[in-house]
């Protein structure tokens, strides 16, 4: 069993956690497919600021041209993404440590937005995971 299936089983609560998988972005993306989830994928390599985060977050998760480039912004997104329905959600943030190197208050930010949005999720009833990877 991968790393993932114990979070594509649910068998941890949903939230926020250190991943220690070497899997390909690629490899998660197709495996959580497979169950119906949507993996998003963020490349943390070159995140050292709030900007950085904001804008690679846009593209990891596809976000509408009207979706603002703010904190606010990016947690209304994170909480709806009516635009790519699913069973379940996994974000797998690599390289998480370079923002918290770098930006310690703008890491803790997002680690928060993205708890919140799991706890959003779970009561919606829909699982919503953040694994960081190098954090």
């Amino acid at each position: 069993m991968s790393k993932l299936q114990t979070v594509l089983q649910q068998q941890i609560a949903p939230g926020v956690y250190r991943f220690p998988s070497r899997a390909t972005p690629a490899t998660l993306e197709a495996e959580a497919a497979e169950v119906g989830w949507r993996l998003f994928h963020l490349d943390g390599s070159t995140i050292h600021d709030k900007a950085g985060f904001l804008a690679a977050a846009r593209r990891a998760f596809d976000m509408p041209a009207y979706v603002g480039k703010n904190w606010d912004a990016l947690e209304e997104a994170i909480n709806d993404l009516s635009w790519v329905p699913a069973a379940g959600y996994a974000v797998v943030y690599d390289d998480a440590g370079n923002l918290d190197d770098h930006d310690p208050a703008a890491f803790a930010t997002a680690v928060d937005i993205l708890n919140t949005a799991a706890q959003n999720w779970q009561q919606e009833g829909k699982p919503f995971y953040a694994l960081l990877r190098g954090a």
